[in-house]
């Protein structure tokens, strides 16, 4: 749709995914690690669900009160709120905003690394979010539509042709696919690692263990870090691969089994989203060739050995098991819960393990701090 007006001021009504909207944000209390290019920087393009101006939809889970009020109950630094209190407080904030169904769409006034910059509309891209919504209108200048229309899938569509796909795990950011059948739709895990690391991305690099299709991956380095995704099985790099060329982005992607992956050195951050349960618990069930299994000790000394500063982590059925043996057997000993999740038909929990004492894990736990356990 095409508005009226004049032509140096022409702009488009598109549908985005929310999740691609970001906004810049200036922070001074950061760790210091060097950008890209060698300077430390003061402005990140951060994504709206992180902003501290929207407290009030911390969580934007599904849009229900129950993820809300567990993210309030992780995150919160006042007194824990019944769900009831909390819905009463929450009423009068959301008309203050004034955000209703026929209000004016946000403005995108950039594409920046695949990142949709919210030039003027963040609270109601973050209501949107709080609502459940997982795309949503906004006005984008013919010059910004114009990249953002060039995304291109030809890579994407040969891959899905020739290996007959017809379910991806994660959604794809794409308009050519929003209506593709995914198998975990929500981003409940990613809005939660968002609110964690909040600023934190530009000048550090992580690990995605067992990174499937690359959709953690990609989104973690939208936000600044530098990613490495790690994956067994060929056909889910192929789309991770793919999707690097669609949305512009450079994710290093190695096809091998955890026990031969070789890094140069440990990564700031390491994502291992229920795939320790897997090496340390199931063992014999494994399709992973002997040569390429390990015992759950040397398992976890090697994510020991490749986590700098922080583990984010999801469990398998049994989190209290998976917690104490990683906090007994490696130095990751800091922990703090993120919440629960439900994933493959399973209650699960999502946290993160800190390294004691180093530049990062001390910013995260001042901002975090009273969640954090010894």
């Amino acid at each position: 749709m095409l508005e009226c007006m004049t032509p140096r001021f022409r702009r488009r009504a598109v549908s985005v995914p929310i999740n691609l909207l970001f906004a810049h944000e200036w922070r001074n209390d950061l760790p210091r690690s060097p950008s890209p290019d060698g300077a430390a920087r003061d402005s990140f393009a951060v994504p709206i669900i992180t902003l501290s101006m929207t407290q009030m939809i911390e969580s934007a889970a599904r849009g229900d009160i129950e993820s809300y009020h567990q993210c309030h109950l992780a995150f919160s630094r006042k007194p824990r709120t019944g769900k009831i209190c909390l819905l009463r407080g929450l009423r009068p904030r959301v008309r203050l905003l004034g955000w209703h169904l026929f209000a004016a769409p946000p403005t995108v006034g950039a594409l920046e690394g695949d990142c949709l910059i919210v030039q003027d509309g963040v609270e109601q891209c973050c209501l949107a979010k709080w609502f459940g919504r997982s795309w949503m209108k906004v006005y984008m200048p013919e010059e910004v539509h114009a990249k953002w229309v060039a995304r291109d899938t030809r890579c994407l569509d040969d891959i899905v042709a020739r290996t007959g796909r017809r379910v991806f795990y994660n959604p794809i950011d794409h308009p050519a696919y929003r209506k593709a059948r995914v198998a975990r739709r929500d981003s409940v895990r990613l809005d939660r690692m968002r609110l964690l690391l909040g600023s934190i991305g530009p000048g550090f690099c992580g690990l995605d263990i067992g990174c499937n299709m690359g959709y953690t991956s990609h989104h973690l380095q939208r936000q600044g870090f530098r990613m490495t995704g790690l994956d067994f099985d060929e056909d889910h790099l192929a789309v991770a691969e793919a999707l690097n060329a669609t949305y512009g982005l450079d994710v290093k992607f190695v096809h091998c089994y955890f026990r031969q992956f070789e890094a140069q050195g440990p990564f700031d951050i390491t994502v291992a989203l229920t795939v320790l349960y897997h090496m340390f618990y199931r063992q014999e069930e494994q399709s992973a060739p002997e040569s390429a299994r390990m015992d759950k000790i040397a398992a976890l000394q090697k994510v020991d050995a490749l986590t700098r500063h922080a583990l984010l982590w999801e469990s398998g059925p049994d989190p209290e098991c998976e917690i104490e043996f990683i906090r007994s057997n490696s130095g990751l000993s800091d922990y703090c819960s993120l919440g629960a999740t439900q994933g493959t038909g399973k209650r699960r929990e999502l946290g993160v393990f800190m390294r004691p004492n180093t530049d990062l894990s001390d910013y995260l736990k001042r901002r975090h701090g009273m969640f954090f356990t010894r």
